[in-house]
């Protein structure tokens, strides 16, 4: 059992940054209450009607509605209304920073993403998708500089730009025209959001028009997960506090895993000491076992001491190290002691400790690492879509965000099919046509569940049932244009143990009683042992990665390193066995 002292130690930090006063920077462990802290600060507001609000902003819809359930089972639904605000940062961003300052025609509409509608890149020797260009936005220079993050490119693309005649430089111009003209109609994404947030924050006019009411609204903006924060983002907080917006971060640099669009730990370091001298941390962990804290603490900065486990720290399961004979596909790698399964090892092992599989995990850094891959792979071609969309509407327990994005990819092919002369994403085709979103979800729900298993020659068979399939009102086809083409890049089904599997960039938030961990790359052992955590991000994402663990905390290595990772944690008192 905890310690009441402990227990107590842990409160009084939670206490301690509920109400301290914006701004502020809150410093959080994995598992240490965040979004309770966050939600308690909240739930202090008066129940009178306030002036000014607070803005609770995260990075994902699962965490802002996460917040926002919990202040309407407080019985407070009046803290997700004006004049507060709970949100996304893309959200608050476009809502307070672009939105005021378009044009009310043609309507501008906020994307998810630019695969969110049917924008070919056109002019050049092929045809891509705008959404597979990711972009990089470098805030420094005035105005700021944007540019195609050629090095991030997904393999397929990368293999059609290098086959190209094209030259970088046209298909970035191109790239940009297009972006250019769906702006024009109204379109924007995240990206865009944060470009004209910056030029309005940093144009006397615009900045005047918008910090007014946005100081009169809120008397504080809190942001969870500012570990996430890109350059750009830092940059428009820094504007935001110069002018006076109160405002209070709560986060981990440990778990900064997205520096390709500059998300470094330094860079909230350096910024969080502007915000305040001082500042607050929460260093109770109220999810992990004493061994996984002392284990994730060798993966983080500062040679600091592990975190305090509040709840669970009775549970002594060591970690597991798993000798594994890596294969390219991730349903071949084997267990080496007993020549089965990786995940029916685990599953074996997790069941030892009376962990069962239903809450476990299994990620690592790589989609093409991990075994049984279940979700959508970002950035795929259009007939890879439909195939994952397909596997989704056949399976009987898939999740609703799941089952959402599925029918989401089978309207905008249908639509591209049914109306190849209409510009705009489905909701301006929906509206046109009068088409209601009932529907028009569940025309594409029957047709993903009509269609025949995906197989490399499955798009000829795609296109015929296209062609078959009853037509909403005002369709009006024209002969192959919104033909899905190529082959499909077929996803395995998940193996039959019951286990999750996902990367560790879609595990923030997440959590499971036993997560396993997969480090196929030889060399894995000495960049534990000797790279910084501050400057080297493999080691926070396998950080984020085992911070996700309750209770079991397995690592899956090649079996010529096991011993040498052994060797390693014990000598920093981490409990392990290779099993």
């Amino acid at each position: 059992m905890t310690s009441p002292s402990v227990r107590a130690g842990a409160l009084t930090q939670q206490q301690a940054a509920v109400a301290v006063t914006a701004p502020a920077f809150v410093p959080a462990c994995p598992g240490a209450g965040k979004t309770h802290v966050i939600t308690s600060r909240h739930l202090q507001s008066p129940r009178r009607l306030l002036r000014q609000g607070r803005a609770l902003i995260s990075f994902t819809r699962v965490a802002r509605d996460q917040m926002a359930r919990r202040c309407r089972q407080a019985g407070r639904a009046d803290l997700v209304q004006a004049p507060h605000f709970i949100g996304t940062l893309d959200s608050f961003l476009w809502e307070f920073l672009v939105k005021p300052r378009r044009a009310a025609e043609p309507v501008p509409r906020l994307l998810e993403s630019w695969a969110s509608i049917k924008a070919p890149v056109e002019g050049v020797d092929r045809e891509i998708s705008l959404h597979r260009f990711p972009m990089t936005l470098d805030p420094s220079p005035i105005p700021a500089r944007e540019a195609v993050a050629w090095d991030k490119l997904d393999y397929d693309t990368r293999q059609l730009i290098e086959a190209s005649a094209c030259s970088q430089q046209t298909w970035q111009e191109k790239i940009f025209a297009t972006r250019k003209a769906w702006c024009e109609q109204g379109y924007f994404t995240g990206h865009e959001a944060r470009v004209l947030a910056l030029w309005n924050l940093r144009n006397p006019e615009a900045a005047t028009a918008l910090l007014g009411p946005l100081r009169s609204r809120f008397a504080e903006v809190v942001v969870d997960e500012a570990q996430d924060c890109s350059a750009a983002d830092l940059a428009i907080l820094q504007l935001l506090h110069d002018a006076g917006v109160p405002l209070v971060l709560v986060g981990d640099p440990d778990q900064a895993i997205y520096a390709w669009r500059g998300a470094e730990p330094q860079a909230l370091h350096a910024f969080a000491a502007r915000l305040s001298p001082t500042a607050h941390p929460l260093t109770g962990n109220w999810r992990s076992s004493p061994v996984i804290c002392r284990l994730a603490a060798t993966l983080r900065t500062g040679q600091r001491p592990p975190d305090t486990s509040v709840v669970r720290d009775d549970d002594d399961i060591p970690v597991l190290l798993l000798p594994i004979q890596f294969a390219t596909s991730g349903s071949r790698h084997l267990h080496a002691p007993t020549g089965t399964g990786i995940v029916d090892a685990f599953r074996t092992l997790a069941e030892e400790y009376t962990v069962p599989a239903e809450n476990c995990l299994v990620t690592a850094y790589k989609y093409a690492t991990l075994p049984g891959i279940t979700r959508e792979k970002p950035n795929t071609n259009t007939i890879t879509s439909l195939a994952w969309a397909r596997t989704v509407a056949h399976t009987p327990d898939a999740s609703g965000d799941d089952l959402t994005r599925a029918c989401t990819i089978a309207v905008r092919v249908l639509f591209g099919y049914w109306y190849p002369g209409e510009t705009g994403g489905p909701d301006r085709i929906m509206a046109t046509h009068r088409l209601s979103a009932g529907q028009v979800n569940r025309t594409a729900f029957a047709f993903l569940h009509s269609l025949p298993p995906p197989h490399r020659e499955w798009a000829p068979q795609v296109w015929q049932a296209m062609k078959a399939w009853p037509a909403l009102p005002g369709a009006a086809p024209q002969g192959s244009k919104g033909r899905p083409a190529g082959k499909p890049t077929i996803s395995r089904p998940q193996a039959a143990t019951g286990l999750r599997t996902n990367t560790v960039h879609q595990l923030k938030g997440d959590q499971a009683d036993g997560v396993l961990l997969l480090l196929p790359d030889a060399g894995s052992v000495q960049r534990w042992a000797t790279a910084d955590p501050a400057t080297d991000e493999v080691l926070r994402i396998w950080y984020v990665a085992v911070t996700r663990a309750r209770r079991l905390a397995a690592v899956a290595l090649p079996e010529q390193e096991t011993d040498a990772l052994a060797r390693l944690l014990t000598e920093r008192q981490v409990p392990v066995r290779v099993a």
